[in-house]
């Protein structure tokens, strides 16, 4: 009985791994800076009228944020884009006759939908980098499980092997005084 293992080579996924993007927090505030500061650049230099677009682009800037670092992330960008939208210029004019609390809501309904925008994204995408991590601990396990059986297989195998030849030497041996 000849018995051995098979030698497979399996792609190894180590526990510091990460298969998303960079961990690195710096590296998102200097992405949506990037993103927020283009479109506010290209807003206000007047490269493109965004007024006309049925979706601001920093609706999208956010969202794209949020999904890639989180809700925290999102937050922050919703910020950055709030204090550029608002503090940059483009207040929208009070209309004579317009309550003090009609125009509030109107200068803050954009800013505070980029929020909720942001914290729904960000929570989807925390939840699936939580059940990620989670599926790489598994997968973790079972790689260090499969190991530990791999290798008992393999010394069982020898044992094996080491018994058929002392079985077999005896029976020569027998065999042989006859």
């Amino acid at each position: 009985m000849n018995v051995h293992a098979p030698k497979r080579g399996s792609p190894r996924l180590s526990l510091g791994e990460t298969t998303r993007g960079s961990t690195n927090h710096w590296v998102g505030v200097v992405e949506g800076a990037v993103l927020i500061g283009g479109v506010f650049a290209v807003e206000r230099l007047g490269l493109f009228d965004l007024q006309t677009l049925p979706l601001h682009p920093l609706v999208l800037a956010v969202a794209l944020i949020a999904a890639q670092y989180g809700a925290s992330g999102g937050i922050m960008a919703a910020a950055m884009a709030s204090a550029l939208a608002l503090l940059g210029g483009t207040l929208p004019q009070r209309v004579v006759g317009e309550g003090y609390f009609e125009y509030l809501a109107a200068v803050w309904t954009t800013p505070l939908a980029w929020l909720v925008i942001a914290v729904l994204v960000g929570i989807i995408s925390d939840g699936h980098r939580r059940l990620l991590q989670r599926s790489e601990q598994a997968l973790f396990e079972v790689q260090k499980e499969r190991d530990l059986i791999s290798a008992q297989y393999e010394a069982l195998a020898a044992r094996a092997k080491r018994l058929e030849r002392r079985v077999a030497g005896i029976e020569n041996g027998s065999s042989s005084r006859r």
